[in-house]
């Protein structure tokens, strides 16, 4: 078996700064900086999870970078320039100066860095700066105008206080920049907490959580908007730095129903012990591995908005779960679950006095063209119409935001008509101030979408229609405090999505459906079947539930229909199913999304023509057969079918042109990719997982020159993969477990190789270029999984068992010709059937990082053949590079000896080994 990993963290894509796509925006010289001082404070910002900017990688392939990087200056809440030997050579560097300039002018933090060059030549454009301007004069295409915007900028510029490196450890820069950098964002996110009065609320709560017991649960309680989510994360981001480690669980209430509990488990977990890395790993035994490391650490853990007694069981389960001196703070508008969880404290927030309910306001309304004291009168008309309610006040202080004297007058009186109706209703006010389309949006998102991806709304509610623009509309949203943007996902406060139902429900002819009992009503009566925009059916709540053909032929205006079994457990998932009439055709004149969990015939409609649809995810359905002749889906970008365990094939492939992403997990009776699968331009991902009848590749997959992730594990009968793949320069992921090949040479760019558990395998493949230069010179993290028994002589500290301690005499051992930390580890499983994938924790002090070495198949696999080695075929030897900057949080420099000690879940380490690497 063998295994070759190499990952790079992707960058938490959410700006901890309302308004801000992004947290920081890099301003560098590439050539100078880009692969050792900017890169090195890059992956710091990133691991902080600070959401930060650089061209490289955040422009897509394709896009405009002239349009998109002015877009992400002006996204941007904090800007890092970087000033080195060329920079003033690079045209766009110095027009990307002037514009962050210009931004710092209006009240933009920027932080400046002198690496390797003399301030004072910077600020008088003297010296090598000088020759470089020489150089720009000499240029005819360069206008006067344009240069003298550069001196300016520059000299502006220079004149901050900023850090100079000269002769300075680039590591401690690093980490006094970040630092710096965070505490401004961070100062910015808990403004709002500041201008509501909480700080004196504050004290109140860190001195409660100061009592002298060794594990402490706090409640904190409240009805809807009065600000407990807002209270509890500006006591976090004030506290969290006095613990071993720290999480912050939004929303628990909405993930667990959405997502299930896993993914807050998952998300604790990396939290505490990864420092927020590792989102998108898998963990299998996620259980055990939270029981046995968070009773060993001082944690602080945020569960916000809980309405369930499951979820506090699954994440804060007992004072026992967690190491002396933790805290855990539960928001929730439920008292009697406090009660029930035997929190020690409770706290309820104390409403807003007036002076507190003006400032939250006016911080929402306020502009420099209408300052909120030249409303003075007014203010306190809205104050007293929303009653102090935080909520209302920011929303409705969003939606009078630049108007003028006379609209604010005018809009009150819809808000005095409104206040004396019920509670909050005066929120209404600001829904009628939108337009059409944002109207929509909004509907949308309350009855289909909350907690739904932005990227995947966005998709399903753009048109073709230079005068709508999803995007635009939901950024209209969250600055009217209507919705947020958190973690990348869309979210509404409760009160407020109740709201969106009132309405949606009040309409004249209503066109979204959600709620099982409206569903069942509408498909009774039959009325209003015309109107139908939308239909989301959790079949959890709905049992016997008819779909006619009659009531869906005539539902002309379906743009998303989602028959879906909730994420409650639910037994016996065979009766939670949707009875069809004989003649029962899906609804496709102009349908663009489609998910049905468990669809019931063998076959799709006969001419089955849906030309707008981009989505089309029907897990466990009873497919047999995709005759692609008689179906038409010319935009149709995901296809998941995974888990049809009936589905033998899909032909004419060519009928979905766009298809980006083709999902088959699971298809256990597929027994062949057509052929025609290489006519997909765009495909960049196919999973064919636990395909267990698949037994070869067409050949055409090499034609595929976007693919990207082939991803082939517990495909058993799979024998060989096709010669020309080697020459796909676009793989970048392969994931071979499980299979029965014997042979594979590498694509060329290859960055991710999985072949765990390849019994036939002959051979340790050759690696491909771009593995080996990263293992002699590496710059990123690495992990290598291969068949073996011992660690290489290059590893001069080294011990048996799980543990080795390396001595670190030399006080200067973090220098800034350090590279990163190598470990290697030689394991066995301690099952005679270990399962496919090991889960490897590794701990240099208090530096931790995971790696689940790919993904569990569904089935176990047999003992290892004998003529392929016997026992000695499950001993492995793993491999790791991690660079400095991933430790950096850790404060390494402080160290005099490190203890690496690694754990394999289900396995015993036999060995161990840690290396320092050096330039």
């Amino acid at each position: 078996m063998s295994l070759i990993r190499i990952s790079q963290t992707a960058p938490r894509n959410t700006s901890f700064l309302p308004g801000s796509k992004f947290d920081v925006f890099l301003n560098f010289r590439g050539n100078d900086t880009r692969t050792n001082f900017t890169d090195h404070l890059y992956t710091a910002l990133v691991d902080k999870g600070i959401h930060t900017f650089r061209d490289d990688e955040e422009l897509e392939r394709g896009e405009s970078i002239i349009k998109n990087l002015p877009q992400a200056i002006e996204e941007s809440g904090v800007f890092i320039v970087i000033f080195s030997k060329s920079y003033a050579y690079s045209k766009w560097c110095l027009n990307e100066l002037v514009s962050i300039m210009e931004r710092r002018e209006r009240g933009r933090k920027v932080f400046v860095v002198f690496y390797h060059v003399d301030p004072s030549e910077v600020r008088r454009q003297s010296g090598e700066w000088g020759k470089a301007f020489a150089y720009h004069e000499k240029n005819a295409k360069v206008e006067r105008e344009q240069i003298q915007k550069w001196r300016d900028a520059l000299t502006a510029a220079g004149h901050l206080g900023g850090y100079h490196i000269e002769n300075e450890y680039e590591s401690q820069i690093v980490r006094q920049i970040t630092s710096e950098t965070l505490s401004e964002i961070i100062g910015k996110h808990c403004d709002e907490a500041a201008l509501v009065g909480y700080n004196s609320q504050l004290e109140d709560l860190k001195e409660l959580i100061s009592e002298p017991k060794a594990v402490l649960m706090v409640g904190i309680c409240g009805r809807d908007g009065i600000g407990k989510t807002t209270f509890a994360q500006a006591l976090y981001d004030k506290i969290a730095c006095q613990f071993e480690g720290a999480s912050f669980l939004a929303n628990v209430g909405e993930v667990s129903k959405k997502d299930g509990l896993y993914c807050l488990k998952k998300r604790l977990f990396c939290d505490i012990l990864l420092g927020g890395e590792n989102q998108e790993a898998t963990f299998h035994n996620i259980d055990d591995w939270l029981k046995n490391k968070l009773r060993h650490k001082k944690v602080l853990i945020v569960l916000d908005d809980v309405n369930e007694m499951n979820q506090l069981q699954a994440l804060a389960g007992g004072h026992d779960w967690f190491g002396s001196g933790s805290r855990i703070i539960i928001t929730t508008k439920n008292k009697h679950l406090l009660y029930q969880h035997r929190v020690d404290e409770f706290y309820e927030p104390k409403g807003l006095d007036s002076r507190e309910a003006l400032q939250l306001f006016s911080n929402h309304a306020n502009t420099k063209e209408n300052p909120v004291h030249d409303f003075y009168p007014l203010s306190k008309q809205v104050i007293s119409y929303c009653n102090h309610h935080p909520l209302a006040l920011k929303v409705v202080g969003s939606f009078l935001r630049g108007k003028s004297y006379m609209e604010w007058q005018i809009q009150l009186e819809s808000l005095a008509r409104e206040s004396v109706r019920e509670n909050l209703n005066i929120l209404r006010v600001c829904y009628n101030g939108l337009d059409h389309q944002q109207k929509n949006i909004f509907l949308d998102v309350a009855c289909f979408f909350k907690g739904e991806y932005k990227d995947f709304v966005t998709k399903m509610l753009d048109r073709h229609d230079q005068d709508f623009s999803a995007t635009k509309g939901i950024k209209v949203l969250i600055d009217r405090c209507l919705i947020t943007d958190s973690e990348r996902k869309l979210w509404m406060q409760n009160i407020i999505q109740k709201l969106g139902w009132q309405i949606a429900r009040e309409a004249r002819k209503p066109g979204r459906f959600w709620d099982h009992r409206d569903i069942q009503c509408l498909l009774r009566t039959k009325k209003g079947i015309r109107e139908v925009e939308g239909l989301f059916l959790d079949l959890s709540k709905s049992k016997d539930t008819h779909f006619l053909a009659e009531v869906f032929a005539n539902m002309t205006e379906l743009k998303m229909l989602k028959v879906f079994l909730g994420c409650a457990l639910v037994e016996g998932e065979d009766n939670y199913q949707v009875k069809f009439s004989e003649d029962f055709r899906l609804p496709c004149f102009v349908l663009r999304y489609l998910h049905w969990h468990g669809y019931q015939p063998e076959f799709f409609p006969p001419n089955f023509e849906a030309k707008e649809l981009l989505e089309l995810n029907m897990p466990f359905s009873c497919l047999n057969q995709i005759d692609g002749d008689k179906i038409n889906f010319p935009q149709l970008t995901i296809l998941n079918l995974s888990h049809s365990e009936n589905l033998e094939n899909i032909s004419n492939f060519s009928r979905m042109p766009k298809l980006e992403r083709l999902v088959l997990e699971g298809c256990k009776s597929l027994v062949k990719v057509d052929p025609s699968v290489g006519d997909l331009s765009n495909l960049s991902l196919m999973n064919l997982k636990d395909c267990k009848k698949l037994n070869s590749l067409p050949n055409s997959i090499c034609e595929l020159k976007s693919l990207k992730t082939l991803i082939l594990t517990g495909c058993s009968t799979l024998q060989q993969l096709p010669d020309e793949l080697k020459e796909l320069q676009s793989l970048m992921t392969l994931n071979a477990n499980g299979t029965s090949i014997r042979g594979i040479s590498p694509p060329p760019n290859l960055k991710i190789l999985y072949l765990g558990r390849c019994q036939r395998l002959q051979g340790i493949p050759m690696l491909p270029s771009s593995i080996q230069q990263r293992i002699q010179a590496p710059n990123s993290e690495f992990s290598i999984l291969i068949p073996g028994t011992r660690i290489s002589d290059c590893f001069t500290h080294k011990l048996v068992g799980s543990s080795v301690t390396m001595e670190l005499p030399n006080p200067d051992w973090y220098n800034n010709d350090f590279l990163g930390f190598s470990v290697c580890i030689v394991f066995a499983p301690l099952a005679k059937t270990p399962q496919l994938n090991p889960e490897i924790l590794c701990e240099l002090n208090n530096f931790t990082f995971f790696y689940s070495c790919g993904e569990n198949s569904v089935d176990e696999f047999a003992e290892p053949d004998q003529e392929c080695g016997g026992n000695s075929a499950n001993y492995h030897v793993w491999l790791a590079f991690q660079p400095w900057a991933r430790a950096d949080r850790c404060h390494p420099q402080e160290w005099n000896q490190i203890r690496a000690s690694f754990e394999v879940l289900a396995c015993e380490v036999k060995e161990c080994a840690i290396g320092l690497i050096y330039k």
